[in-house]
């Protein structure tokens, strides 16, 4: 289990979705299917957990008011203009 917003190198995977951490985001892509049997029932623990260490991180730190965790560096895309390199 990853601990949220502690670094920028962990991760963990609950079927086919993918948890990245990161000190300024949580990133979560992919799907998941909770069948009706053990697996599911194991799976939503998991995602149950996850959500609530979320939560906890949030209301512990207040991290959403923090805007200096915040990187444009680590952003996906920046506010500047590149060249194009085609044309």
């Amino acid at each position: 289990m990853i601990e949220p917003f502690a670094n920028d190198h962990q991760s963990m995977q609950i079927g086919d979705l993918v948890i990245e951490n990161q000190q300024d985001k949580i990133i979560i892509y992919g799907d998941i299917d909770l069948t009706f049997d053990e697996l599911g029932y194991k799976q939503a623990q998991q995602l149950h957990e996850l959500s609530g260490k979320i939560v906890q991180a949030f209301e512990e730190e207040n991290l959403y008011s923090k805007n200096s965790a915040k990187s444009k560096e680590n952003d996906d895309q920046l506010d500047k203009n590149i060249d194009n390199p085609f044309l």
